[in-house]
């Protein structure tokens, strides 16, 4: 894997773990609450699983240069 998919399933979960843990501090008005946050970083996390899957099988379908390379050559 390159960096720039690595850059991206980084940048997404740091997303999506900022929305599990800032929506059950702001529907709570500050007070973390144990049940809503692990519920919420669960399904970040099935989430996070869904867009890796789904990025790795549209990255494998994708040309890069040596696969050109060796289709051209």
């Amino acid at each position: 894997m390159t960096p720039r998919p690595i850059l991206r399933r980084v940048i997404a979960a740091i997303i999506l773990l900022a929305f599990a843990v800032g929506s059950v501090l702001f529907w709570n008005r500050g007070v973390v609450d144990p049940i809503q946050l692990g519920i919420n970083i669960g399904l970040a996390t099935l989430g996070m699983v869904w867009l890796h899957l789904r990025w790795r099988k549209r990255e494998r379908r994708e040309l890069t240069p040596s696969k050109v390379k060796d289709i051209f050559s």
